[in-house]
């Protein structure tokens, strides 16, 4: 159930990117969303469709220094279980940059791994806009070794994808004995008039059983 929600509000978060994107427009056109305003977002979408199932859920920053800071981590408290959120921001896609990634997760798990449930999920949220530079070129495959890209629409708007010879999920399964129960990577912005994608904006998930 838990998970189904999550994977619900993924989908549906496209249109809330949307949105996000064009109040902090040209910021995001810049660099893309910051981990805080990524993480709080879907944080907040999660909320919203649980409540909308009259399914109560609660937000929280895991993030309570002083003076406090703009966290990119969230945890959502439900009835089902919890939802713990973590988001970074790639700003190119070198391996300094992906194992941050995993300094991320490692430093959730020191801190509340004793507050970790079973049933929880871990979801991971990144986005990037894709450069020329082979690091970046392959972040799509390393994140999501996904092979039925359509590779003509990418090279019509200047990136030649690569494929990555390694992969987060592979990755995370030697780290941390954990496998993503579901990965995937959406393109939210799109042109004004045409209305055609920006595939060079990316936004990547990972979705793991706790």
């Amino acid at each position: 159930m838990l998970l189904d929600n999550v994977v619900h509000s993924i989908r549906r978060f496209k249109t809330d990117c949307q949105a996000l994107c064009l109040q902090h427009y040209p910021a995001v056109h810049n660099g893309g969303l910051t981990s805080h305003h990524l993480s709080l977002a879907f944080a907040r979408r999660i909320k919203s469709d649980f409540e909308q199932q009259s399914l109560s859920a609660e937000i929280v920053p895991l993030d309570c220094s002083e003076p406090p800071k703009l966290s990119s981590t969230y945890r959502v408290t439900t009835s089902y279980g919890t939802v713990w959120v973590l988001a970074y921001h790639f700003v190119n896609g070198n391996q300094n940059s992906r194992d941050h990634i995993y300094s991320l997760i490692n430093e959730w798990l020191a801190e509340y791994q004793f507050a970790v449930q079973q049933r929880d999920l871990l979801v991971i949220i990144a986005d990037h806009w894709l450069s020329r530079c082979h690091q970046s070129r392959s972040l799509i495959s390393w994140w999501s070794n996904d092979t039925q890209l359509d590779e003509a629409a990418y090279i019509k708007q200047g990136v030649r994808l690569l494929p990555s010879e390694t992969s987060m999920s592979s990755t995370l399964s030697e780290r941390f004995g954990v496998v993503p129960n579901y990965v995937t990577h959406i393109h939210p912005l799109t042109k004004p008039g045409s209305g055609e994608t920006v595939l060079k904006y990316v936004q990547l998930y990972a979705v793991t059983t706790m």
